[in-house]
């Protein structure tokens, strides 16, 4: 494309670049989904001279995209363009960005396995052929769910001889960190990462402790609910309960707990994100505890 260039994101125009995702989200979603300190979230975790991308029309941010590393041989890779600059080409402009530097990752590593992904709203026709056409395969969606907190939230009682406590680094944090890795291995988006760099990353802007909770039995942490305030809304970032204690009704406590300190707190929505085809059936216990599906994103994958 003549008079169009990728160069690396910029954080001086990081307030203009959150504008663009907001246009975005309002533009495929009816709402955003993003905050600036998303944005800076992302941005100090990657490398910004390779690993993002945007494009200036007129003098203005008109597209932008990143890539993370997920684990060994696991690339995720996220895009946006305005609306008022769609159909230019933005979007193949910057998958082509993004695969020239996924294809670096390989040159440099070629004994591991590669995978590439995008998320796409999965509304969105447009982005669909793009991805099919560059041979990304459908892999499944996910969904947004909502519990708006307009009303004192209801609280049952949780299983005999289980406690729904607020969480207590000093006495939690080991067993939280090993729970974790208990419940969320045999997912799909799990990968190894060092204790310390993960709780760095919980300890992260937003991640608040007055909205994390744990169950406990015996002793033991059976359970656990990682939320972050955004002010407005919190947004549950991790639920999982170890498999001695699943079907027990564990996972309910702990989210009505979290909707309990939210109304409390005056925060008006709860959100979260969950795989339409759980493995754990955890969109069904969002459902029966009345959280709406907002809207869905579709996750699209190829093999380096």
């Amino acid at each position: 494309m003549q008079n169009v260039m990728l160069e690396p994101a910029d954080l001086a125009l990081a307030e203009e670049i959150s504008e663009l995702v907001v246009a975005c989200d309002i533009d495929e979603y009816g709402q955003p989904d993003f905050v600036l300190e998303d944005l800076l979230d992302i941005c100090s975790g990657i490398p910004l001279a390779t690993n993002s991308w945007m494009i200036r029309m007129s003098g203005e941010v008109a597209a932008f995209a990143f890539l993370e590393e997920n684990g060994a041989g696991r690339l995720s890779s996220y895009g946006y363009v305005h609306p008022k600059w769609k159909k230019r080409g933005l979007g193949s402009l910057l998958l082509e960005g993004i695969e020239n530097r996924a294809r670096e990752y390989v040159l440099d590593s070629p004994e591991t396995a590669w995978s590439l992904s995008n998320v796409i709203p999965a509304l969105s026709e447009a982005a669909r052929q793009l991805l099919e056409t560059g041979g990304y395969v459908f892999q499944r969606k996910y969904s947004r769910m909502s519990m708006e907190m307009q009303t004192p939230p209801a609280l049952s009682s949780p299983p005999n001889g289980i406690s729904i406590d607020l969480y207590n680094p000093v006495a939690d944090e080991d067993r939280l960190w090993s729970a974790y890795r208990e419940t969320f291995q045999d997912t799909r988006t799990y990968y190894e990462v060092d204790k310390s760099d993960w709780l760095k990353e919980k300890s992260g802007t937003h991640y608040d402790r007055n909205f994390w909770f744990a169950a406990h039995a015996d002793g033991q942490l059976a359970g656990f609910v990682i939320s972050k305030n955004f002010g407005d809304h919190l947004y549950v970032d991790l639920l999982g309960v170890r498999r001695p204690w699943r079907k027990q009704g564990i996972a309910r406590a702990l989210l009505e707990r979290v909707f309990q300190a939210a109304y409390t707190h005056g925060i008006g929505q709860v959100l979260l994100s969950v795989d339409d085809a759980s493995l754990t059936g955890a969109n069904r216990l969002y459902e029966a505890i009345g959280m709406k599906a907002l809207f869905q994103m579709a996750f699209y994958e190829k093999k380096l």
